[in-house]
């Protein structure tokens, strides 16, 4: 996906593949901020991997249990980048995935829990990205102090 005409694209591919929503934005940021976008953007597809692992093991009807092993440790993985990078809350969440991975159950009502929790993920990660683009295009970043 490239950027709009007319505009200069400093950030990586593997960040301009999602979210669609911050495509027509204004490309000119602050390299902390882009940093974070770049993150953000990493954090995403690792959010991706796991909707797929997720759902694979949603729909598998042979061994559905050899997708909880690669699901928690996505899950673990993701919640230790996100506490790396201080996001606490999210972080949180992928714990909760990874405890809702290991009970025991029905598979239907684990794919439920590990679904809305992988769309609630997602929409933080794009939420934040949203945050992080408007602070920048309004001129205050987060590394400014309040006066």
């Amino acid at each position: 996906m490239d950027p709009p005409a007319g505009h200069d694209n400093r950030l990586p591919s593997r960040w301009l593949m999602r979210p669609a929503t911050l495509a027509g934005m204004n490309w000119k940021l602050n390299p902390v901020a882009q940093q974070k976008l770049i993150v953000l953007g990493d954090l995403y597809n690792r959010v991706q991997r796991l909707h797929g692992l997720v759902e694979q093991y949603a729909t598998v009807r042979a061994n559905p249990g050899a997708f909880e092993g690669p699901i928690r440790r996505a899950c673990e993985q993701l919640k230790a980048t996100l506490m790396g990078h201080g996001y606490g809350a999210m972080a949180q969440l992928a714990g909760a995935l990874v405890l809702a991975a290991k009970r025991s159950g029905a598979v239907s009502g684990k794919a439920r829990v590990l679904r809305e929790g992988v769309g609630s993920l997602r929409s933080q990660i794009e939420s934040e990205q949203r945050a992080l683009v408007a602070e920048n295009r309004m001129g205050r970043t987060q590394t400014t102090e309040p006066e």
